[in-house]
């Protein structure tokens, strides 16, 4: 039987060796190699952070500031008196840290990421901006989810869904890493958007450059050729699709209008020459009021111009206005399109 290995200390271990001003890029690809090699190596190593972060803001506290001042005023002929003066309090607060830490280790995977792991979220209709620790900066579009966990080698955000734009600080000694379903999107200093829907990732590349390959977690359901895939590289102005699931189909590399592919951050939407329908999924991202057409003759129908999101009765005006189609509420709350006038 294999025996159990010494992942507290092996945690330790790798902490000190991520500290050291002369740790090497093999040494960064090893530990990431350790944390991969089972869920017991990453929870080690999540735990002591929360422990060392938890002592680095107990030394910030009130108790042990006034240890500090009063060790500053200590003086030899006051020393008996000192002792027994604070001696108690300093053990009553050795005390209260060993708890507070015994509450503060997660016992489980679910809360230590919650705990080392900052949540950025959107709701529908809602954009907000992030300025993370790196001095990146993070722009989250309707309904997103972010993820940001940041460690000695690198920093890694997980999009859970909707979209984001990066503004990539630079650091060579820590690549920034989004992942979106099972797509890893790598970048030094550079800003571009990520798409997660349903079955499609999108990235769009503004300035820089950024690579993308599948994701190789152990939670990543990848076939061999996924897996075997070499990073693709991007150029601005690019655009790459990938399946949300990896597998062997090719991803689709195409040009895009940066500007109007990121101009949701302005509160906009442009169409260029597509199906209503689209359209029409697209400006119901942004509301809680949902659009639905009706009827099967609008299959042609084609829109392009600039919108505002959130605006669903402006874009149905405009709809009407160009089309022979009505709009009327139904029992739910839709706006309904439908051919002719309301009945």
């Amino acid at each position: 039987m294999k025996a159990r290995s010494n992942y507290p200390q092996d945690a330790a271990t790798w902490d000190a060796r991520l500290r050291a001003p002369d740790i090497t890029d093999a040494e960064k690809v090893a530990f990431e190699k350790w944390c991969l090699q089972s869920p017991e190596n990453q929870q080690a190593f999540d735990d002591l952070q929360s422990m060392l972060h938890a002592l680095s803001e107990a030394q910030q506290g009130p108790e042990i500031l006034a240890l500090r001042e009063a060790a500053r005023d200590y003086s030899a002929p006051a020393g008996q008196r000192w002792l027994q003066v604070w001696l108690p309090r300093v053990a009553a607060l050795i005390v209260v840290c060993l708890a507070g830490l015994a509450y503060l280790v997660p016992s489980n995977v679910s809360t230590t990421k919650k705990a080392l792991t900052p949540s950025f979220e959107t709701a529908v209709g809602e954009r907000s901006t992030a300025n993370l620790e790196d001095g990146s900066i993070m722009v989250l579009n309707t309904d997103t989810v972010v993820d940001v966990a940041f460690s000695p080698v690198q920093r890694l955000v997980t999009l859970q869904r909707g979209q984001a734009l990066f503004e990539v600080a630079k650091d060579t000694s820590r690549p920034f890493v989004v992942v979106a379903g099972e797509q890893r999107i790598t970048a030094i200093g550079t800003i571009f958007d990520v798409r997660l829907t349903e079955h499609k990732v999108l990235v769009t590349l503004v300035e820089g450059i950024v690579e993308v390959q599948p994701e190789t977690s152990p939670n990543a359901l990848l076939t061999s050729e996924a897996a075997a895939a070499s990073p693709i590289r991007m150029r601005p102005g690019e655009q790459l699709i990938t399946p949300v699931v990896s597998t062997s189909a090719p991803p689709t590399m195409q040009r895009a209008d940066v500007e109007h592919a990121t101009i949701w951050r302005e509160g906009r939407i442009f169409f260029d020459d597509v199906p209503l329908s689209t359209a029409i999924t697209e400006m119901n991202r942004y509301s809680t009021t949902q659009i639905h057409l009706d009827g099967s003759t609008t299959a042609n129908y084609r829109v392009s111009g600039m919108f505002r999101t959130g605006r669903q009765h402006t874009f149905v005006n405009a709809i009407e206005a160009y089309y022979p189609l009505a709009a009327q509420g139904d029992a739910e709350g839709r706006i309904v399109l439908a051919t002719g006038p309301p009945s």
